[in-house]
């Protein structure tokens, strides 16, 4: 075989499995107006092994979805704290919250400040959906809410020296049917969950993104590691259901208590940022300088 035939094959081969690599890579977004929306308010557990923080049993749960559907009143996120994962100092930090929810001086999320959520807790939020940006260089996952966006460099290591932000340095990779991403650098401001659960400088989260029930539904797998905050690494899922125009409507209704966001194209949706705290925190203050820098 000659030496041009056979970098003609070469070429070709690389062609071909360039082609056979996008098809094989999930598409979250076959069209611009297709939105996924959140199923849940907390992480759901694995089938086994150590998993998320959930709901006290002792203080049932009623969600504002499930004020729409049936018009019983919300009530607060309030932690189980007898979960194996959590380190005594995290244990003593929900302890700390829980009594705050229960006293009435944290009603709302950090959010409703519109302060970011971090990571995972980015995918929280059963309100207004997520859209998707898929390049060959990067992923943008973008919150309708905010219009918060989290970029995802498809490569292969992390910074050498990663500066901590809301929503830590993220880089992917496209396994089989997942869109993997492995995220550090997540800013200590941040909470793991909605019960305000912290974590230290060490966090490490892997999410594996898949389309399942026949395109109808996204499944987030979540991975958390943190040896400063918790005993063990563990598991959670999330669930998102597609929203379309003309497929697949947002049909739940609109109400004075979290509305949901209508199945459309991506809009622009703008929080007031503000210093007040709906969560029982301690307000944030208005950055100042001593003196002048000019």
């Amino acid at each position: 075989m000659s030496y041009l035939r056979w970098s003609k094959l070469c070429v070709a081969a690389a062609a071909l499995s360039t082609v056979a690599h996008a098809a094989s890579v999930p598409d979250f977004a076959p069209h611009p107006a297709v939105g996924w929306i959140p199923l849940y308010s907390e992480f759901r557990p694995p089938p086994s092994g150590p998993g998320p923080v959930l709901q006290d049993p002792a203080h049932p749960r009623v969600t504002n979805a499930e004020f729409r559907r049936t018009g019983r009143q919300p009530t607060q996120p309030i932690a189980d704290l007898s979960n194996p994962i959590l380190q005594p100092w995290v244990r003593d930090e929900l302890r700390r919250h829980n009594a705050l929810a229960l006293s009435g001086q944290a009603a709302m999320s950090r959010t409703a400040s519109c302060w970011p959520e971090g990571v995972p807790a980015f995918l929280l939020h059963p309100i207004r959906p997520y859209f998707f940006i898929q390049t060959p260089e990067k992923v943008l996952i973008i919150y309708e809410g905010d219009s918060k966006v989290r970029h995802i460099y498809l490569t292969d290591k992390h910074s050498e020296n990663v500066t901590p932000s809301w929503f830590g340095e993220s880089i992917g990779r496209y396994e089989g049917d997942e869109l993997v991403v492995d995220t550090v650098g997540i800013s200590m401001k941040t909470f793991v969950d909605n019960y305000y659960t912290p974590h230290t400088e060490k966090l490490h989260v892997v999410e594996r993104f898949r389309l399942v029930d026949g395109g109808t539904r996204l499944e987030a797998r979540v991975r958390v590691e943190d040896p400063g905050a918790f005993t063990t690494p563990w598991d959670a899922i999330q669930r998102f259901r597609r929203v379309e125009p003309g497929r697949a409507d947002n049909n739940l209704p609109l109400s004075e208590v979290g509305s949901q966001g209508l199945a459309a194209p991506l809009q622009e949706v703008r929080c007031a940022e503000n210093t007040f705290s709906f969560s029982g925190d301690q307000a944030a203050q208005i950055p100042h300088a001593d003196k002048p820098d000019f």
